[in-house]
């Protein structure tokens, strides 16, 4: 298990050389649904490939998910290869958990109909895959016959509740995003 960091340029650049691949594919979604916060992110990337392509942003978390923290000063102060231990540390620790059951998510009233014919969910990162497959469900309450792709960075786990469509990896690479509390600023 390795850890990439992604400072601003490479970022945008990983979710530039996502959307190709999705692009190659020939599919071309009529709705691109971002995951808050990391996948909104990957998503807003997508967007310059994809011009007739709606954006909407979902907002599901899982309980992990802190966006601030006292311990952010804490973790800019490591050194690199401890927040990187730390990293393949919480992975592994993680995947020892049982699987999450997968929340119910309700679409705003506003995705409906033939915006709902191709979807592509995107996040950043896959771990349980239980977010994509939340939305997908959701998506599938409203239209059961969509057409549904998912596209992360990266997948971390071995085996994601939804093994994404498209990944840069599969190889259970862990990815430190610019906006990851363990980044350090320059």
């Amino acid at each position: 298990m390795r850890v990439i960091t992604l400072d601003s340029h490479n970022f945008t650049a990983a979710c530039r050389d996502l959307a190709r691949e999705v692009a190659a594919s020939g599919f071309t979604p009529s709705l691109i649904i971002g995951i808050r916060t990391g996948g909104e992110f990957v998503a807003r990337e997508f967007v310059p490939f994809f011009p007739a392509s709606r954006l909407a942003i979902v907002s599901l978390h899982r309980p992990s998910t802190a966006s601030k923290s006292p311990f952010r000063r804490v973790l800019a102060s490591l050194p690199r290869p401890v927040l990187d231990l730390m990293r393949v540390a919480e992975s592994r620790l993680l995947s020892l958990l049982p699987k999450r059951r997968v929340p119910r998510v309700e679409l705003p009233g506003e995705l409906t109909g033939a915006l709902l014919r191709r979807v592509l969910v995107v996040d950043d990162a896959a771990d349980s895959g239980v977010t994509l497959l939340a939305i997908a469900e959701a998506v599938r309450r409203v239209r059961p016959d969509a057409d549904i792709r998912t596209a992360v960075l990266t997948v971390t786990t071995a085996s994601p509740a939804v093994v994404p469509d498209f990944a840069l990896y599969r190889n259970r690479t862990l990815l430190r995003f610019p906006w990851s509390m363990d980044m350090k600023r320059q």
